[in-house]
């Protein structure tokens, strides 16, 4: 029996007739190959193998083992698994080798890896020293292959060198769900940490993606250390800075909220349009992605939103890249460049909030090139924090949003509509000059009128109630002719020349004005009208249509580009916030594209009629004499304008009241168009000179 004993010990190492190495490793790679991954798992040594639930560095679970195989062929695309020249240094108690990998993958094509083994003698048998290196070369324990989304990054808003809207890295709190033993009292600990509702936290977590969940993100200025500190203190808790997760910023808050528009969440509910709509190779939408909801962040979100790129990594547990296998670029969003001059926008809603406080005003201001229809400023009044909504605005937030009486989530500027008020006269007084109704000496025979009303008797019997003239403290002497009839803003001459014009002709060239249709912008302006569809025209309504009231409605933004047909020879032009759009080449910045001024309607008023009209037009601002518009007093140039006002509401407790006029005897690049709309009590006199306090800075030189 010694000698028994004796020879068998002698012949050591591999030679050992209950196993081999070399038959255990041809076993361990045949099971691979098969996908018998339990199989192989018996190959391994006991001190590798783990049959607790405790995950420990050096040991692995079955469960884990097999799905660390089929999770890498699944991210990987492996098809198949071959293995060769397999090399073995024999010992007692350790042996040694190594061999090569050739993975064929449909993702990667084929790729081999040199990997190294140690087996160990138990109890007279051989069994494989697994490491996660026995996959890839350079894998260690807590290792995982990760396939994960490259965010693009979303196109920044800016005026000039100024950034708008930003996107900017978050804190992101996520959960390894394989280190989380009892579910339960995590979410207990974490939702209080978080405060978060436990539902809410529970399907996080289901949203799991290889071994990861998001749980929250923070802004750095809402994340306490303190909170970091007690949420680092929960089994399969993890705190990252700015690798996870973004979030759009509005570095000035409510500056041009109305324009810029914000970001939100993607609701289930617009999955599929949103998906449906996208070009072919888009990434889609999902319920993490965020989408423009209203404004330029709408408008453009397609140039803002890049395309999303792909890579897939060994990831370390600290959640550093080791290698990466595979990867797509992302492409990130383009940068969006607009026209408006930071400086000038930001002393326009100065003066917004100065001129026109507390909650019974509202407001909108234009300040536009005539010639070329380029946005200078623009801003609707009250405005909001577009911050309030990018960060997900409370409910209790958004109701008192909804409840202040001046509304401040309407855009005045472009979906307001409004009646044009005696701004519209000028128009009307064109319309007679281009019609031939009228010349310029026309005079109203102003003995018709009886205390200051007027009921025509050329057109039978009139059952309306007469037309009420503005009524005037200081008149100019002489006829009321059309100079004087626009310095002092009289409703009988307009309505009188409506009436001369008759329906057919005054429609025909308000609607080629463009008082029908939508005039194209950045973002989408409401749809002025003449008449309601229902309405029969009747004398009355003519009347009043001639002077602004009536049922004409129009927006700011609409009105100050048809009023730019008189300092643009006639042409109206389309009016452009957008100056370009940029992306980032490498080290280079170049210009993707690039917006030209464009016109919108041609010759819509003749030269001849505004040769008459501008400089009664400048008179109306005139300090010197008794016009509407005398308290602009602008002083670094000359103005061409009109003002007007027009009563709205059932009760008539509000009014518009209206000022827009224009730089005249200037160069193209000084050309300046000023808007303004103050929605006011009616009757408010201090309220109603507040338009001239605005107009006259944004139009000064």
């Amino acid at each position: 029996m010694l000698c028994v004993v004796i020879l068998l010990t002698s012949l050591g190492g591999c030679g050992i007739r209950t196993s081999s190495c070399q038959a255990v490793m041809d076993a361990y790679f045949s099971h691979i190959q098969n996908g018998e991954y339990g199989a192989a798992y018996d190959l391994l040594a006991s001190d590798v193998q783990n049959v607790t639930d405790t995950e420990t560095d050096g040991r692995i679970t079955l469960e884990a083992f097999v799905q660390k195989y089929k999770g890498i062929a699944e991210v990987l695309g492996i098809t198949a698994v071959e293995y060769g020249n397999v090399t073995l240094e024999e010992g007692e108690i350790i042996s040694k080798g190594s061999y090569d990998i050739l993975y064929h993958s449909s993702l990667l094509g084929d790729f081999t890896e040199h990997c190294s083994v140690i087996l160990i003698r138990e109890d007279g048998r051989w069994f494989i020293e697994w490491s996660p290196g026995m996959i890839f070369a350079d894998m260690r324990w807590g290792d995982t292959v990760r396939k994960a989304s490259v965010p693009a990054a979303r196109g920044e808003i800016m005026a000039g060198n100024t950034v708008l809207a930003m996107t900017a890295g978050t804190i992101t709190v996520y959960a390894v769900p394989s280190k989380i033993k009892d579910t339960e009292l995590f979410v207990a600990q974490t939702a209080r940490l978080l405060d978060m509702n436990p539902d809410k936290l529970r399907k996080a977590l289901e949203k799991e993606y290889n071994d990861m969940a998001v749980l929250k993100t923070y802004y750095t200025d809402e994340f306490e250390e303190s909170t970091e500190q007690q949420l680092l203190s929960v089994d399969g808790i993890g705190v990252d800075y700015g690798n996870y997760g973004t979030q759009r910023e509005y570095p000035y808050g409510s500056l041009m909220a109305h324009i810029i528009g914000y970001v939100g969440p993607v609701e289930e509910s617009q999955l599929e349009a949103l998906n449906a709509a996208l070009p072919d190779g888009q990434t889609p939408y999902n319920t993490d992605s965020l989408v423009g909801r209203l404004g330029l962040e709408r408008q453009y979100e397609s140039v803002l939103r890049g395309q999303e790129g792909e890579i897939i990594y060994i990831r370390t547990a600290e959640g550093n890249n080791r290698r990466t296998f595979y990867e797509i670029p992302a492409k990130n969003g383009s940068d969006i460049n607009l026209t408006v001059d930071i400086d000038l926008q930001e002393e326009l809603e100065e003066l917004l909030d100065l001129a026109l406080y507390g909650d019974t005003t509202a407001g909108a201001v234009v300040v536009m090139n005539p010639i070329t229809g380029t946005i200078d400023a623009m801003a609707s009044y009250p405005s909001y924090d577009l911050n309030l909504f990018a960060r997900g605005i409370s409910k209790t937030d958004y109701n008192k949003l909804l409840e202040q009486p001046n509304k401040p989530l309407i855009n005045r500027v472009t979906q307001g509509l409004y009646p044009p008020g005696s701004t519209m006269k000028a128009f009307t007084a064109a319309a007679s000059l281009d019609s031939a109704v009228l010349t310029p000496d026309y005079a109203f025979d102003d003995r018709q009128i009886e205390k200051d009303y007027w009921t025509p008797e050329e057109y039978g019997n009139w059952i309306w109630t007469p037309i009420k003239r503005t009524h005037i403290n200081y008149p100019i002497a002489g006829p009321l002719n059309m100079r004087k009839a626009l310095i002092h803003s009289d409703n009988i001459f307009f309505a009188n020349a409506a009436l001369l014009l008759g329906w057919d002709r005054f429609r025909d060239y308000m609607e080629n004005i463009g008082f029908t249709e939508a005039i194209p912008f950045d973002i989408a302006v409401a749809e002025p009208q003449l008449i309601n569809e229902e309405t029969e025209i009747n004398y009355k309504l003519l009347a009043d249509s001639g002077y602004g009231q009536g049922e004409i409605l129009t927006a700011p933004l609409q009105l100050a580009a048809m009023f730019s047909a008189f300092a643009n020879a006639g042409d109206i032009p389309v009016p452009r916030m957008i100056e370009g759009m940029y992306e980032e080449d490498g080290f280079l910045y170049r210009a993707v594209s690039r917006e030209e001024s464009r016109t919108w309607k041609y010759d819509v008023i003749s030269s001849d009629a505004i040769m008459t009209l501008t400089p009664m037009l400048e008179d109306v601002v005139d300090p010197t004499i008794n016009g509407t518009g005398r308290n602009l007093k602008v002083r670094g140039c000359k103005v061409a304008a009109k003002t007007g006002t027009a009563e709205i509401g059932n009760d008539k407790s509000r009014e518009i009241s209206w000022f827009v006029g224009y730089r005249t005897g200037v160069e193209e690049k000084d050309a300046r168009l000023v808007l303004v709309m103050a929605e006011i009590p009616t009757g408010d006199a201090e309220l109603t000179s507040i338009k001239f306090e605005i107009a006259r800075p944004l139009l000064d030189m």
